[in-house]
């Protein structure tokens, strides 16, 4: 016979339980199967692990999408080289077309004062 004292108790810090161990296995030897119960969780089950799934497939569709453009951006790249365009200023040219103006205004101001001080020419 077990004779230990537990409780137990739900997320909010409720008491759902309290007594010995055989306490709680007589506890659930009166409650009789519910099949109506069991297979409601089942079917819940199965939603959630199709909503999961549903999910997953998803994100793994999107990521498929994104390397597609990023290859597609990478051949675009190579077209302007092989133009003899200077890559590295295109993708400057682009960074700065999304930002806004008065955020480079500032910042070409800042940079103008610094190089200034350093003695650099602008």
């Amino acid at each position: 016979m077990d004779d230990t004292h537990m409780s137990i108790e739900d997320g909010a810090g409720n008491t759902l339980f309290e007594g010995t161990a055989d306490d709680l296995r007589d506890a659930g030897r009166r409650f009789k199967a519910d099949k109506e119960f069991d297979d409601a969780a089942e079917k819940s089950y199965r939603v959630t692990a199709d909503e999961l799934r549903s999910f997953i497939e998803r994100w793994e569709r999107l990521d498929a999408e994104r390397r597609d453009i990023v290859d597609q951006q990478k051949e675009v790249m190579s077209e302007a080289r092989g133009r003899g365009y200077d890559v590295k200023i295109i993708k400057k040219v682009i960074a700065r077309r999304k930002r806004e103006p008065d955020d480079i205004a500032e910042e070409q101001a800042v940079l103008s004062l610094y190089l200034e001080a350093l003695g650099m020419p602008q």
